[in-house]
């Protein structure tokens, strides 16, 4: 479809002789923000990470705006590309600690886009701006909440101007309230159209934020549907019972 942004089409992946993705498909439309749901172990960061490039799946192909990229063996030139194109937002920050909050955002920006530090740094301001850290530029990660950190990541990924941005639970690691003012900047991202790829636990999200659900177990798409739909009326037996589980847990 003309809308589509990325299509992921036969992704496999094995560790050893465990199989953890098996023939995954996904298409995601521009503007979207899907999230990616499923127990532990179900494959959703192994598959991100392939989808992204930091792991090598067996097969699959991938077309991202409209360029078609292989899962298995691209060239190190296909990955810088698709890379200049995306951020990703991790779980557990990955933030330059020898750096303040600033030259995280601006690292990238000065390296690997060849901007002039000038110019790098306002446009850093500006991001760190957007997640509500404009008086943290200075600081660094050691002197940050986790979810001062993550915000700073998200400014990070941010600062190519991204198509699409994929966060691989991007709240797991935080105390809960710190959570909240992650998940606000997320929730402005989507308000602001930005297309989003989101591995999560959290359900607010999923229902309230995100366009469609995934649900992955054991490497494979258990059901997909609209968010609404997804919560309200699952088709799958299985759907229904981690929905069970996971409600009745909060």
């Amino acid at each position: 479809m003309a809308d589509d942004l990325l299509r992921v089409n036969g992704l496999s992946k094995s560790f050893g002789n465990g199989m953890v993705i098996q023939d995954f498909g996904l298409s995601v439309d521009k503007g979207d923000v899907i999230a990616i749901l499923g127990p532990s172990g179900a494959g959703k960061t192994t598959m991100l990470r392939c989808v992204s490039f930091l792991e090598r799946a067996d097969s699959g192909t991938m077309i991202f705006d409209g360029k078609e990229y292989s899962l298995s063996s691209p060239s190190r030139h296909d990955v810088l590309e698709f890379r200049k194109k995306t951020g990703f937002v991790f779980q557990n920050y990955n933030l330059f600690l020898n750096r303040t909050a600033l030259g995280n955002v601006t690292e990238g920006l000065i390296v690997a886009r060849k901007m002039s530090r000038k110019d790098a740094e306002e446009k850093g301001m500006e991001l760190l701006s957007r997640v509500g850290l404009q008086d943290k530029g200075n600081s660094y990660p050691s002197e940050l909440s986790g979810g001062q950190q993550q915000r700073v990541a998200i400014a990070r990924a941010m600062a190519s101007d991204p198509l699409m941005i994929f966060f691989d639970e991007p709240t797991s690691a935080l105390d809960p309230e710190l959570t909240g003012e992650v998940l606000s900047v997320m929730r402005k991202l989507a308000e602001d159209g930005m297309t989003m790829l989101v591995v999560t636990h959290e359900m607010g999200f999923a229902r309230n934020v995100s366009d469609r659900v995934v649900f992955m177990e054991e490497g494979k798409v258990v059901e997909e549907a609209p968010s609404e739909k997804f919560f309200s009326s699952p088709e799958k037996e299985r759907t229904r019972e981690f929905l069970s589980t996971i409600m009745n847990q909060n």
